[in-house]
């Protein structure tokens, strides 16, 4: 799975956000301990959160598994 940083209206690069190769936005938020939340592609609000980011591979490869 291929991470690209995810960029904003005008193009520029949003620090510590990522889109995977099919859709999913990742970001990093470091609050006492890093999270990092992970929204469906068209979603806005994030249906998932990981310690880390294998565990982001892991959430997406299981939601994509899962039927709609």
């Amino acid at each position: 799975m291929k991470w690209a940083p995810k960029r904003n209206r005008d193009g520029q690069v949003q620090q510590n956000c990522w889109v995977t190769d099919s859709g999913y936005t990742v970001a990093l938020c470091r609050l006492p301990e890093s999270r990092y939340p992970v929204t469906r592609p068209g979603g806005e609000l994030p249906f998932a959160y990981a310690k880390d980011r294998d565990e982001v591979v892991t959430i997406i490869e299981q939601d994509q598994a899962t039927p709609a």
